[in-house]
């Protein structure tokens, strides 16, 4: 009996060693959970709107042995908590002042849909905190930054739109299973083989973002004019899934050092729906970009 209590305490502690659930507070308050694996060069994975740090779970696997993988759930989704309505923040300085506190000068960065808008935002902003930027499925936003406060009518505005998206779902259960249901439309073959994580995921997000007046969270068109300006040299990569229809990214002409593929029979959830390509390609990246990226898959 000993032995075996033995055996299963030893089998706990390597687990531990494996991923250790964290929380961080930030300056003003927000708690950010994230987890953490491996040792080497930091890799920062940025989760998507309704999703959160367990989207990237296939990644993580391939990742961690070589690098250090750090994935946060941003405020509002996931463990961290709720934003505080009236309470301005972004998510891109969330970010970078969780590198701060963990004395991280620079990432590998790779962001999925609202992910991808914010490692947007941190190559513009901040690219000297960058080795490398990935965007998957979204670039740059074109909505106002920070600068710029939502006036009145916008306020009014966002909340009418939540009353009317709550209204026409009948319930926020019904309105996040829509959600998971749009996902895997917009997929290619795969999709149904993400059905179980999605749900998972988006039933037990708390739907803040639907509910209240949120912040200016992304830099969008400060951003934009950012990266005009300075044209960073960061090794950059665009990845779409065709049947997201996504053209050329604009975002090529502003970073010298950049690429764009296209990944066929795939939709938005590009690291899910096809996951074995995605990692293959994430991992050249990491180690060989850009020379061995192909324009697609």
């Amino acid at each position: 009996m000993k032995r075996i209590w033995a055996f299963l305490l030893s089998v706990f502690f390597c687990l531990s060693l494996l991923a250790e659930g964290k929380r961080m507070t930030l300056h003003d308050g927000a708690q950010i959970y994230y987890d953490e694996y491996g040792e080497g060069e930091v890799v920062l994975l940025l989760h998507g709107h309704t999703l959160d740090g367990r989207m990237w779970k296939e990644q993580i696997n391939v990742l961690k042995d070589s690098f250090r993988v750090i994935v946060p759930d941003f405020r509002g989704y996931g463990l961290s908590s709720d934003p505080i309505e009236g309470v301005e923040f972004t998510y891109a300085d969330d970010i970078v002042e969780m590198m701060d506190s963990l004395k991280i000068d620079k990432a590998h960065v790779v962001g999925l849909s609202m992910g991808a808008y914010i490692a947007g935002d941190m190559v513009a902003m901040c690219p000297q905190r960058l080795h490398t930027c990935m965007m998957v499925a979204g670039e740059i936003c074109n909505r106002p930054g920070p600068s710029q406060p939502k006036t009145r009518e916008e306020r009014e505005r966002q909340r009418l739109n939540n009353k009317k998206s709550f209204q026409n779902a009948g319930s926020w259960e019904a309105y996040k299973k829509n959600r998971v249901e749009q996902l895997i439309k917009r997929a290619g073959s795969h999709g149904e083989e993400m059905r179980e994580e999605l749900t998972r995921m988006i039933m037990e997000w708390g739907a803040w973002q639907s509910q209240h007046v949120t912040a200016r969270v992304y830099y969008g068109l400060e951003a934009w004019a950012k990266l005009k300006e300075t044209k960073p040299t960061v090794p950059s990569l665009i990845i779409y899934g065709e049947k997201e229809g996504a053209g050329r990214s604009r975002m090529l002409d502003y970073l010298p050092n950049s690429s764009q593929i296209k990944f066929s029979d795939c939709g938005h959830m590009v690291n899910m729906e096809q996951k074995d390509l995605f990692n293959k390609v994430l991992l050249e990246w990491l180690t060989l970009h850009p020379e061995n990226i192909k324009k697609s898959y």
